[in-house]
């Protein structure tokens, strides 16, 4: 057990934030905020703000802070004023409601508008129960505990399944915080996953089988926080777990820089690089979920023009986001073969067939004809392509 506390000693001391960075963390958040309900007051608008996210819970980990404030309101309609209150140079964007966002002293400030609320079962909007998030785990977890959660966080983003967001499909930071309450533990949770099969239920969480993993919100018992994760992630995240078990090591927490990666896996492979970088355009999360639509539609087509795709990966910045795509193979014909029905079919559908495509062969049992490609040159066509599906005007017109 030694070798995993020593892993675990250099990761708190690399992401675990300093007393010092707390206090300046709070200094800002009490200006804010206090800056937020002096402008309410002048306004004579009927608003509560209220700390949440990581700040509110004290598990941001180290150099990556920032203050998520709630703005409570009583209506859908009391929270337009909501525009007058923060700074000028805050920028509006969207989730499931319009909030704000900007720097202030140095610190990203994000000010989510969320509705009062007295039954949760009359509740719409699932962001108007995020205020209770931090009551309940400042209530259960303890100051190592939220140490391990800290990690753990770091132990995702290294290993590309942290983020929520519609266009990551990964554990957010509410679902990580929950299991180490569940488990007690980061050494726990390792134990425990060694152990899962899909579909994951964890604790009493019988949930949706529609679900590869199951966590009951404690706060809305018929919310699913793993709601966001896809198998893809999820195996991901388990695969990094049982590695980092049979041979721990602090690299599982250090994110490697994805274009060098990428590099030394086309000099391994042989593979032929494509690289385009979208600029981003606000809102964020909605350009992004269009973003990684697009890809799908890419990716589909040049697989249906026989183009073998060897892998492919996105590295998100604040401003952009870069395509790295990998190709095995292009077509070395002029045509492919489209396989049509069988040749034991009706008489009638084989005289169709026969009569609109004139040549026909057989491959096995079907009959088939020859396509061609119409493509001089593939590489052009895939960065066409590219250029069609991933430009940001491309994403904002679909």
């Amino acid at each position: 057990m030694d070798k995993y506390k020593k892993v675990f000693d250099r990761a708190y001391s690399v992401f675990v934030p300093s007393v010092k960075e707390f206090d300046k963390l709070s200094r800002v958040a009490n200006e804010i905020i206090s800056l937020l309900i002096k402008n309410a007051n002048s306004k004579g608008v009927n608003v509560e703000f209220k700390f949440g996210g990581s700040y509110a819970k004290g598990t941001w980990i180290k150099n990556e802070s920032d203050i998520d404030i709630f703005a409570i309101f009583n209506s859908e309609e009391e929270m337009k004023g909501l525009s007058f209150l923060v700074p000028k140079d805050f920028i509006s964007t969207f989730g499931t409601r319009k909030y704000f966002k900007g720097i202030f002293k140095g610190v990203k400030i994000e000010v989510v508008p969320v509705r009062r609320f007295s039954d949760m079962t009359l509740i719409e909007n699932s962001i108007d129960l995020s205020v209770l998030h931090a009551n309940y785990i400042n209530s259960f977890l303890s100051k190592s505990q939220k140490n391990d959660v800290i990690i753990l966080k770091a132990f995702c983003k290294a290993n590309n399944c942290y983020g929520s967001e519609t266009y990551m499909h990964g554990f957010s930071g509410y679902s990580l915080e929950v299991m180490i309450k569940e488990f007690g533990s980061f050494m726990s949770l390792v134990k425990a996953v060694n152990s899962w099969t899909l579909p994951v239920r964890i604790g009493k969480s019988a949930g949706d089988s529609a679900f590869p993993i199951f966590l009951r919100d404690p706060t809305n018992p018929k919310r699913n926080i793993c709601a966001s994760v896809n198998e893809e992630n999820l195996s991901k995240f388990v695969l990094s777990i049982k590695r980092f078990y049979l041979v721990p090591s602090f690299d599982f927490f250090i994110k490697e820089n994805l274009k060098d990666k990428v590099l030394k896996e086309v000099k391994l492979r042989g593979t032929k690089l494509f690289v385009f970088t979208t600029k981003i355009i606000e809102p964020r999360d909605m350009f992004l979920s269009k973003y990684v639509k697009n890809l799908d539609k890419l990716v589909k087509e040049l697989k249906m023009m026989d183009v073998e795709i060897y892998s492919y990966d996105i590295d998100y910045t604040a401003r952009n986001a870069t395509l790295f795509l990998q190709i095995k193979n292009l077509p070395k014909s002029k045509t492919k073969a489209v396989a049509g029905p069988a040749v034991f079919s009706d008489i009638g559908i084989l005289k169709n067939f026969i009569k609109a495509h004139k040549k026909v062969f057989i491959a096995g049992k079907y009959v088939c004809y020859d396509k061609p490609y119409n493509v001089k040159d593939f590489n052009k066509f895939i960065l066409l392509k590219i250029k069609e599906y991933m430009s940001p005007k491309s994403i904002f017109i679909n």
